[in-house]
């Protein structure tokens, strides 16, 4: 028999994952806000641990985390990068770049594939695609970061452009309608990851990525509720690193 998972959060998101997990008979226990988490660690020997909260929450949930499933860890969350767990002292923790949405009452919508990179990251592929969403194993730590980095782009520029046109633009309106501000706003985000990873990226690349993910649903919204709350931490970020980000600013006094 299958070593069980526990699953850290059991929104629309979480119940996705579990599913998947049900169907490639993995045991799945969902913890809640309720659990005793460390009662549970003393009781079960996971084969991994999967951290399904929202952003906002994932500090919380990453330092509650018993120390004895510190080896079998995986995360999922938007806005991820390296710097958000590396003080933890995971070993070797899997990743996953969620790219299907899961909304109340509609069933997952897929854009393209989610890659995902550690240890676990061939369960996490596998179970998804029993219930028909792809997923791939990337290669290497840096492919990953490539990946979130690519991620974030997307879904910062989307929320954060879509402040400042029509209300009910989607990701088609603003590459076809508002290029130049699409490129601004990405210009600013690029700069932001750089500071937050050390690491520079390929501008042209990432733009063709996230052309690809565009593509994937055309008519998706760009401004989702959260978007205020991703200009603000976005913003915050900026100032603490001490990146220029014009346009933000400018989308922000507009607002």
């Amino acid at each position: 028999m299958k070593k069980p998972i526990i699953v850290l959060g059991i929104g629309e998101l979480g119940s996705v994952f579990a599913r998947a997990f049900l169907k490639n008979n993995y045991p799945v226990y969902p913890v809640t806000r309720q659990t005793d988490i460390n009662a549970l660690a003393l009781k079960i020997d996971p084969e991994l641990v999967l951290v399904c909260t929202a952003e906002a929450d994932l500090q919380t949930a990453l330092n509650d985390i018993p120390v004895v499933w510190k080896d079998r860890v995986a995360m999922m969350q938007n806005e991820l990068l390296p710097r958000d767990w590396e003080d933890h002292h995971f070993i070797n923790p899997t990743v996953i770049s969620v790219w299907f949405e899961k909304k109340k009452g509609i069933d997952s919508k897929v854009l393209i594939s989610s890659p995902a990179f550690g240890p676990k990251a061939q369960i996490l592929t596998d179970s998804l695609a029993l219930i028909d969403i792809p997923a791939h194993v990337l290669v290497d730590d840096d492919a990953l970061l490539f990946e979130l980095v690519l991620k974030n782009l997307y879904i910062l520029t989307t929320n954060i452009a879509g402040m400042a046109i029509e209300l009910d633009a989607n990701v088609d309106d603003l590459r076809n309608h508002h290029l130049q501000l699409m490129r601004k706003v990405s210009a600013d985000i690029l700069a932001l990851q750089t500071a937050l990873t050390g690491k520079t990226f390929d501008e042209a690349q990432l733009e063709q990525g996230m052309i690809k993910a565009f593509e994937g649903d055309l008519k998706h919204g760009c401004m989702g509720r959260s978007a205020p709350a991703r200009l603000d931490r976005a913003l915050r970020l900026a100032n603490e690193l001490n990146v220029d980000t014009l346009t933000l600013k400018q989308i922000k006094a507009s607002v």
